[in-house]
C-alpha cells in the first residue's frame, strides 16, 4: 500500500514539475561538418569559332555515387551546398572567359536544385581557381536519399577554342534536429 502511495506521489510531482516548466520540449541539434565532393578532370569540348560567335552556352553533366542517406523518422534534417570551387586543370590558364555559370544537382526522382548561380563581376581578377559561395543555400536532403546524384554545369561566355578540363568541388554541410 505504501509503495502505491509513493508511486502516486512521484507521478504527481513529475506532473507538477512538467507543468511548472511550461510543457517545454527538449531539443537536440547537431551540425554535420563540411563534406567536399570533387569531380576530377571534367572535360569540355572546345568551340573553334568562339571568337567569331561571341558568347555561347555549354552544359556538362557528371554523376557521383554516394551512400544513400537513410535517416530514421522524427529527425528534422537539412543538407546544404555552401559553395563550389572550379580549378583549371588543362587547356586554359584562367576562368576569365566565363560570364555566367549555374550548377544544379538532381537524383532522377526529384526536380533538380540549383546550387550556384554565378555571374562574373566586371573587373574581377583573373584566377585559375574560381571560388563561388552559395548566396541562398537550398536543402538538398532529398537528392542525398538516392545512391547517386547528377550535377550539371551550365556556363556561358566566349568559350576556349580548344578542349579544356577542370576539377569541380562542391562543399556541403548539414544540421540534424530531434525534438522530444
Amino acid at each position: 500500500m505504501r509503495n502505491i502511495e509513493l508511486k502516486s506521489t512521484l507521478f504527481g510531482a513529475l506532473a507538477l514539475l512538467s507543468l511548472a516548466a511550461g510543457g517545454c520540449m527538449m531539443q537536440v541539434e547537431a551540425t554535420v561538418p563540411e563534406v567536399e565532393i570533387t569531380q576530377h578532370d571534367l572535360v569540355f569540348e572546345g568551340v573553334p569559332l568562339s571568337a567569331t560567335l561571341g558568347d555561347v552556352s555549354m552544359s556538362k553533366s557528371f554523376s557521383q555515387k554516394h551512400q544513400k542517406l537513410d535517416l530514421p523518422d522524427g529527425l528534422d534534417t537539412e543538407v546544404k551546398a555552401l559553395g563550389v570551387t572550379l580549378t583549371a586543370k588543362g587547356g586554359i590558364q584562367d576562368f576569365d572567359f566565363i560570364k555566367a555559370l549555374r550548377l544544379t544537382m538532381s537524383d532522377d526522382v526529384h526536380a533538380p536544385v540549383e546550387l550556384i548561380d554565378y555571374t562574373r563581376a566586371d573587373g574581377a581578377p583573373s584566377t585559375n581557381v574560381l571560388e563561388m559561395e552559395a548566396k541562398n543555400p537550398v536543402n538538398t536532403l532529398d537528392q542525398w536519399k538516392a545512391d547517386s546524384a547528377t550535377f550539371t554545369v551550365d556556363l556561358m561566355g566566349v568559350l576556349p577554342p580548344q578542349e579544356w578540363k577542370i576539377d569541380v568541388s562542391v562543399r556541403f554541410s548539414g544540421k540534424i534536429k530531434y525534438k522530444y
